[in-house]
Formats: C-alpha cells, sequence, structure tokens
C-alpha cells in the first residue's frame, strides 16, 4: 500500500480546485498527511506578454498568499503548509512536488478541450506527463464527456 506522507494541491481558486481541495483533504485525514496547498499566480489576461513589472508581480504574489492563507484557515484537523509560487504553472507544480517530497497530487482540471486546449494549453497534463509522484486529476463537476 502507498503510504502518503505529504499531499500536495495545487489551486487556481476555481470550482474545479474546491472539488479536488475537498477530496485532498479526506485523503491527508484518512492517511494522517501533511497538506500542502500551492497557488502560481498568472497575470490576468490576455497574458501575451512574458514580463510582468516587479511591482505587479509583488501585488499579485501577496495577493496570491492571503487568498491561499484564508484557504488553509477553513481546513480543520490536517497539517497544513502554503506556498505560492512564480513561474509557469505546470513547471512550478512539479517543482514544488519535488521540493516538499510529495507523495501524492491532486489538482483539479479544467475541461478544455479542442482550440482552447491548443491555445491555453494543459497545465493538468504537464503535471501528468512530468510529476516526481502519482497525480490524481479531479474533473469539473457537470462534465459530461462529448462523443
Amino acid at each position: 500500500m502507498l503510504r502518503i506522507k505529504t499531499i500536495l494541491h495545487p489551486t487556481d481558486f476555481s470550482e474545479s480546485a474546491e472539488h479536488a481541495l475537498q477530496l485532498a483533504c479526506s485523503l491527508a485525514r484518512d492517511h494522517g498527511s501533511k497538506l500542502v496547498l500551492l497557488t502560481v499566480p498568472a497575470p490576468p489576461l490576455p497574458s501575451v506578454e512574458t514580463y510582468i513589472p516587479e511591482y505587479e508581480l509583488s501585488q499579485l504574489m501577496k495577493e496570491s498568499e492571503q487568498q491561499l492563507k484564508s484557504v488553509a484557515d477553513g481546513i480543520e484537523d490536517v497539517s497544513v503548509e502554503t506556498r505560492v509560487i512564480a513561474g509557469e504553472p505546470g513547471w512550478a507544480i512539479v517543482t514544488a512536488a519535488s521540493d516538499c517530497q510529495a507523495d501524492l497530487i491532486v489538482m483539479g482540471t479544467h475541461g478544455r478541450k479542442g482550440l482552447s486546449r491548443l491555445l491555453m494549453g494543459s497545465v493538468a497534463e504537464h503535471v501528468l506527463r512530468h510529476a516526481p509522484c502519482p497525480v490524481l486529476t479531479v474533473k469539473p463537476t457537470g462534465t459530461l464527456p462529448k462523443d
């Protein structure tokens, strides 16, 4: 049986991330695991530029820290750690998983398909391909597969 000591939950504070958080909390309680909450702040759209002024990035990081702390404060019966990392989300999540020695990553997906997936990419797919540990993805609620 897989010993789960640390669970990493990357969040973008979306509805699908909220469902994944509930599952991550349940698993952490069941296994007596530490839960590491991670967010990778994204600049507001359109983000065609790769440069974000230092002041804007600092402000974005501070807001993300406050939002993540608010989420962590609502979690009971589980040891919680928070991390905010700037950078490309897929690589930041994989790096954080290695850094905290995560045994499992539990994350939501947006369920993008077609052109939007091509243009926006898939963070979950990147994490699935490069993570140093198993990854459990949670689909958005109400999403049915289309033929």
